[in-house]
Parts: structure tokens; sequence; C-alpha cells
């Protein structure tokens, strides 16, 4: 009997293994392992981490006037990518390419703030990730929320990035003003890159 691995892209969203309040300097630690950086934008501060059935994230902020806050949930591909190429040498194991799950995380996650509205992602221009995030791949989705995580927000944005046998990252931009959402998204939008 095969085993399938199909599980790791909803697993992804239960064991984030960065799903405690940690500190800026702990934070910029953990991401540099999978090749990410982050600066903190002038007039953010960290914000507590709250529990959420819809998706787990590893760090938080908030800017001081409390009209839009980010999280930064990152799904590291280190060890994935040792278990896929072990799994390549066992004829009784299926396993799919890390480096193909952010389509499936993209899509997952756009459901789970919606409550299982589809959103519209939309694709980055290919040279335009690389040169603003070093990334390999970049999307975005404008959304309501209708889920826990959004609590306290109407609006939301997410922005994934994919970078090939790195990470995966899903950086969430909450507001509750369409009007002024995107002009609020302009000084943490470049907060986390890849190196």
């Amino acid at each position: 009997m095969k085993k399938s691995y199909l599980f790791l892209i909803f697993n992804l969203f239960v064991l984030n293994v960065f799903s405690q309040n940690i500190t800026l300097e702990e934070f910029q630690k953990q991401i540099a392992e999978s090749g990410l950086q982050f600066e903190m934008p002038v007039g953010y501060k960290i914000k507590e981490i709250k529990e959420n059935r819809d998706l787990n994230y590893s760090f938080a902020i908030i800017n001081s006037e409390g009209t839009m806050e980010v999280r930064y949930s990152i799904f590291p591909m280190k060890q994935m990518l040792a278990e896929y190429e072990k799994s390549k040498n066992d004829p009784n194991v299926t396993m799919i390419n890390p480096n193909k799950l952010y389509i499936g995380i993209m899509q997952s996650n756009g459901l789970n703030m919606t409550n299982g509205k589809m959103v519209n992602i939309g694709d980055f221009p290919t040279f335009a990730v690389r040169k603003e995030f070093n990334a390999d791949y970049g999307g975005n989705a404008f959304f309501e929320f209708n889920c826990e995580f959004g609590k306290g927000y109407k609006y939301g944005q997410f922005i994934c990035l994919h970078k090939e046998n790195l990470a995966d990252v899903i950086i969430t931009f909450m507001s509750n003003d369409r009007n002024t959402h995107s002009d609020l998204m302009e000084i943490p939008f470049h907060s986390l890159t890849f190196k």
C-alpha cells in the first residue's frame, strides 16, 4: 500500500514551527534559517499572536494607530525536501515536490480566510517579485474576512511568496477600511524578503 504525503498541504496550517510569541531578534534568527530577512517597519510594534484554527503565524506587527496589522506565516522547506529526496528511492511512497506546495497553500489560505469563498489570486510579474522580494513566485488576493483569524478586521490581503528549496511565506495585511487599505500596506510591504 502506498503512503501518500498529500496531507502535508493541510498539516502546514496545523504544524507551523513558529507558533509562539517571540521577540524580533528570535524571529529574525528563525527566518534566517529559511533564507529570509525582516526589518521592522517605521511606526510598527510587535503584536501578540492569537491562536486560531485558520492559519498559524509566526510573528505579527501593528502600526501605532492600530489601523493595519500584518501577520507572517513561514513554511520552511528544509525538512520536507529531505523527506522528498528520501521518498524518491522508496517505491511505496508518493510525495509531492515541496516546491509545488505553494499553489495549494495559497488556495487553501484563501478558502480559510473567507469561510469557503473562492478568492481571485493574482500573480505578481516574475521580474518584479524577484527584484522586490528576491522570490521565485509571488501572488496576492484581497478579500473580506469571514473566519477566526480575521476577528476584529473586515478586510484582508495576503501575499504568498515562494523561493525554490527554501520556504513559502504568507504575509497577511489586515484593516477595517477598504479605502485606505492599500495605502496602509505601503510601509510594511517589503518588511520581509528573501536574502
